[in-house]
């Protein structure tokens, strides 16, 4: 196992030497530079470039050598033909970390493989750690360090990790949450996995009390009993939530070439995820919504949803998915159904489960009877969660919007704020689903920026959803 403090190197240096550190447009040297200075590294940045006197205004060493004591990490992004030379010069520096930006060998050629287990080697016998070959960077925003080509304007901390084997996709992940307050607040990119592999970054960030949750991305397990022990451990305090990709014959092709991952068959990770009580996650796409709703979501602790609707097709919809994830629709009993009668839901409409109170429902219903509604729902003893779908009328409001339709948004603004509080005043997930996004609707747009996620896909909503009851139903998280 390996010790925590190396691998601190890796997430919270104290300073970091750029080699290969740049201005030109698109290099991974200015990369790296351009997300350390826009988040304002508090520690020393030493940019090694022997024809640049300095970069973003920060002075320029020539070599290694030139660079001033203490040293901590070194991020490499040079050719690879210098790679092994400049290694050992870290090493010979005293480095404790050295993270590998640079590409083109075990994914790449054939003696990959043998040059990066010299390297290792040669840091070894220094007493330094490697992260890479072939990696895209690390952040820890938590201490104001980005090391990583990630958009910096596209990222926030939060509590949740990310460990990959691929880093550029999850960069993209993380753009695409961002405006909905989901992303990461540490991520590591392992890459080829010369030295420090996925494991070690598991078994850190389990121990890592600003870490409620951890996504990866997986190609292939190098050390798989370790890394399985570890999971088992830690997905008692903390849920981990993890997408294998090279599933398939052309998957696994392009895997080899990614990343050097080897091909394993599909059944035994989901076997093994499943023993460990880690979440498997369908798609990339889901990774981070699905860790956000495990971290700041109340527990899901049965599988049985209510659901309220502006249109009964959704509802129709809604209860088809659930069911073919694993969850329940229960019909309402006849109590309940006369309570919410009480409540004002007209004669006509159903309150069976979905509850539809029609395209005009935000109209139809006071926001304090549409929550009086749900309040019922919920307090009955007979769903675990609810979901709310069809609220955010398309569209945007400008100068020519009848006041008419003013008023509608402010009822559905209202409406969707106060079924947030109710998932917090009596702890059972309250989920909003909209089919259109908050670039399509004034109501959307605005209580996302208030900091409230809505989903936009069915399937989204139940795989989340299911994937939540799975963990609770197997994890020690379940409170007494």
């Amino acid at each position: 196992m390996h010790n925590h403090r190396q691998l601190k190197t890796f997430i919270n240096p104290e300073n970091i030497t750029v080699i290969g550190a740049s201005e030109r447009p698109g290099a991974w040297g200015s990369f790296i530079m351009e997300s350390l200075l826009t988040w304002k590294f508090p520690g020393n940045i030493y940019p090694v470039n022997p024809k640049a006197k300095t970069i973003y205004g920060i002075p320029a060493f020539p070599d290694i050598k030139a660079v001033p004591d203490p040293v901590d990490l070194a991020v490499i992004a040079i050719p690879v033909k210098f790679l092994e030379t400049t290694v050992k010069a870290c090493g010979k520096k005293g480095y404790r970390g050295v993270t590998i930006i640079t590409a083109g060998l075990s994914e790449a050629v054939k003696d990959g493989l043998e040059r990066e287990k010299a390297l290792t080697e040669m840091a070894g016998s220094y007493g330094m750690r490697l992260l890479g070959p072939n990696v895209s960077g690390t952040f820890n925003l938590h201490a104001c360090f980005n090391a990583s080509g990630s958009p910096a304007n596209f990222l926030f901390p939060t509590s949740l990790a990310g460990i990959c084997q691929g880093g550029y996709a999850i960069y993209d992940l993380m753009s695409s949450v961002y405006e909905k307050g989901m992303g990461l607040g540490k991520f590591i990119h392992t890459g080829n996995e010369c030295d420090t592999t996925v494991t070690d970054f598991l078994e850190y960030f389990g121990d890592d009390k600003e870490v409620k949750g951890i996504i990866m991305y997986l190609e292939t397990l190098r050390d798989g009993d370790r890394f399985f022990k570890a999971a088992r451990k830690i997905a008692q305090k903390k849920p981990i939530i993890i997408h294998k990709a090279g599933r398939t014959q052309a998957g696994s092709r392009a895997a080899s070439s990614h990343t050097g991952a080897l091909a394993c068959r599909q059944n035994i990770f989901e076997a093994a995820f499943k023993q460990a009580n880690i979440i498997f996650c369908p798609t990339m796409e889901l990774l981070i919504p699905m860790a956000d709703a495990l971290v700041e979501r109340p527990p899901l602790l049965g599988n049985k949803v209510g659901i309220i609707t502006m249109g009964g097709s959704w509802g129709v919809a809604l209860s088809d998915v659930l069911e073919e994830n694993g969850l329940s629709v229960p019909q309402f009993s006849q109590d309940l159904r006369q309570k919410l009668t009480e409540l004002g839901m007209p004669e006509r409409a159903s309150t069976k489960n979905p509850v539809d109170i029609g395209a005009a429902g935000a109209m139809s219903f006071s926001p304090e009877t549409l929550l009086q509604i749900g309040r019922a729902i919920l307090s009955s003893g007979e769903v675990n969660s609810l979901i709310v779908h069809g609220f955010g009328r398309p569209g945007f409001l400008d100068k020519n919007i009848p006041q008419s339709w003013k008023e509608f948004t402010a009822v559905e603004i209202s409406v969707m704020e106060n079924f947030s509080a109710l998932e917090k005043e009596l702890d059972f997930p309250v989920i909003l689903g909209c089919s259109l996004t908050l670039w399509e609707s004034q109501s959307v747009h605005d209580i996302t920026k208030k900091g409230i996620r809505t989903y936009n896909r069915l399937d989204d909503i139940a795989g989340i959803l299911s994937k939540m009851y799975l963990y609770y139903s197997n994890s020690r998280l379940r409170p007494c």
